[in-house]
C-alpha cells in the first residue's frame, strides 16, 4: 500500500515552508522516526521524521521550493494499514496498531527537552528516559542532529567535536556560486518586502555615552559575575520612548486604512548567526527590571547564534534594534523589519573630541540611527522619539527611576 505524507501544521499561523535539504530519496527504505527533509519556516528550520517504516517511492519538491501546508511531500511504499489520512476518494482508512498517526510536529520541547534541538523522536524519549538535556549534547549527524550514540558518549562523558559544515560550491572557472535558498532567501524576500512596502527613510544623532559608560563601569567593578552590556539600557530608553510617542509602536494595516498603535513593547534585537540575521524577541520589556533584561538578552542572542532559538522567540516585534558593537561603525540606514514602522540602529561607543562649554574635551560618544516608514511616522515625530532616548542615556540615573 502507498501513503502520502503531506508537509504538517509545524506552527501557528504557518501556511507554507520552504524544502531546504532531503534527507532521503526515492529507493531508500525509512524507518519510522526516520528524519525524512529539512524544511523551513519564517525564520527556524525544523526536521521532519517519517511517521511510518517502508520504502520511498517518490519525493515532492525540490531544495528551495515553497510548498504549502498540506502539500504531499513523500509517498512511502508500507505493508498493512497506514495512518490516517485522507484518500482520493475522501474515505478515511484506520490505522495500524503499530503505525501512529503523524503527530503535530511540536513546538514546546516535551518533559524539558529542547525542541528546537535537531533529534528523531525516537532519541527524544531516549534522552527523557535518560534524564539527558539534549541542548547539552553535542550532535554529530546531518545538520547537527542528535543520534543515538552522541547519547552513549554523553553519558560516558565523551567530548565530540561537531563537524563544520559549509553550502556546497559549484565553481565555473571563473567564478563560484552558493545556492540561495533557506535562510539567506527568507532574509531577502523579507527585506524585500519591507523595502517594497514601507517608505524608508534615516534620523541620525549623536549621543554623549559618557555617564551610561561610567554607570556600567561602576557595576562590573562590584560585580563582574553578569555580563551586563549596553543594550538593556538602550531597550529601557527605547521603550520610555516608545510610550511617549506611540506612532513608532505601530503597524499599518492598509486594507483597513488603520494604524494599530500596538499597546504591548516587544523588542527584536537583530543578531548575526552563520547562517545570516535573525531577530529573537525580547518580550514585555517595559515591566522586566533591568538586570534580568540583560540576562535574557544575553539568553536569547547566545541561543540565535547557536542556532537554538525557538520559532516563538522569533515573533511578536513590535519595534527592533540592531547593533554590530564595536563594529558598529558611525552611521547606518537599517531596514525596517516589516511590518513594524520604525528600527534603531545602534554604532559604537568611542572616545571623540567635543565641544563643551567652548572647550574641547574627550568624552564617549555614539551614533543612533533610526529608520522608519514616512507613512506613518512623520520627521518631527522621530527626532522628537529619538531625543527622549537619547536624554535618558546620556543621563541614565534616569532610567533607574522609569
Amino acid at each position: 500500500m502507498t501513503y502520502e505524507f503531506k508537509l504538517p501544521d509545524i506552527g501557528e499561523g504557518v501556511v507554507e515552508g520552504e524544502i531546504v535539504r532531503w534527507l532521503v530519496a526515492a529507493g531508500e527504505d525509512v524507518s519510522e522516526d526516520q528524519p525524512m527533509v529539512e524544511v523551513m519556516t519564517d525564520k527556524a528550520t525544523v526536521e521532519i521524521p517519517s511517521p511510518i517504516s517502508g520504502k520511498v517511492l517518490e519525493t515532492r519538491g525540490g531544495e528551495g521550493e515553497t510548498v504549502a501546508v498540506g502539500s504531499t511531500l513523500v509517498v512511502i511504499e508500507t505493508e498493512g494499514r497506514i495512518p490516517i489520512s485522507t484518500s482520493e476518494e475522501g474515505r478515511q482508512e484506520e490505522p495500524a496498531p503499530s503505525s501512529p498517526k503523524p503527530e503535530k510536529l511540536q513546538k514546546e520541547p516535551p518533559q524539558g527537552v529542547a525542541s528546537e534541538v535537531l533529534a528523531t523522536p525516537a532519541v527524544r524519549r531516549l534522552a527523557r528516559s535518560r534524564n539527558i538535556d539534549l541542548r547539552e549534547v553535542t550532535g554529530t549527524g546531518p545538520g547537527g542532529r542528535i543520534t543515538q550514540g552522541d547519547l552513549d558518549r554523553h553519558a560516558e562523558g565523551g567530548v565530540v567535536e561537531r563537524p563544520r559544515e559549509t553550502e556546497a560550491a559549484a565553481s565555473t572557472g571563473e567564478f563560484d556560486t552558493i545556492p540561495y535558498r533557506g535562510l539567506r532567501r527568507r532574509i531577502g524576500d523579507r527585506l524585500t518586502l519591507s523595502h517594497r512596502s514601507a517608505v524608508h527613510y534615516t534620523y541620525i544623532e549623536e549621543v554623549d555615552a559618557t555617564q551610561l559608560v561610567e554607570l556600567r563601569n561602576r557595576y562590573l567593578e562590584t560585580d563582574d559575575s553578569r555580563r551586563l552590556t549596553y543594550l538593556p539600557f538602550i531597550l529601557k530608553a527605547v521603550v520610555s520612548g516608545l510610550k511617549q510617542f506611540p506612532l513608532l509602536n505601530a503597524t499599518l494595516d492598509e486594507g483597513k486604512g488603520e494604524i494599530k498603535l500596538l499597546k504591548r513593547y516587544n523588542i527584536g534585537i537583530a543578531t548575526a548567526t552563520p547562517e545570516g540575521l535573525i531577530v529573537p524577541v525580547v518580550r514585555n520589556v517595559d515591566v522586566k527590571p533591568l538586570l534580568s533584561l540583560a540576562d535574557e538578552i544575553l539568553t536569547l542572542t547566545e541561543s540565535a547564534r547557536n542556532g537554538r532559538v525557538s520559532l516563538d522567540n522569533l515573533k511578536g516585534s513590535t519595534f527592533t534594534v540592531t547593533s554590530l558593537g564595536p563594529l558598529g561603525g558611525i552611521a547606518a540606514t537599517p531596514v525596517i523589519n516589516y511590518p513594524e514602522v520604525a528600527i534603531l540602529g545602534i554604532h559604537k561607543i568611542a572616545k571623540r573630541p567635543v565641544v563643551r562649554e567652548g572647550e574641547i574635551v574627550i568624552r564617549e560618544t555614539m551614533n543612533l540611527s533610526l529608520s522608519l516608514d514616512h507613512r506613518v511616522v512623520d520627521g518631527l515625530v522621530a527626532a522628537q522619539f529619538l531625543h527622549h532616548v537619547i536624554r535618558l542615556l546620556e543621563t541614565p540615573a534616569l532610567l533607574l527611576l522609569e
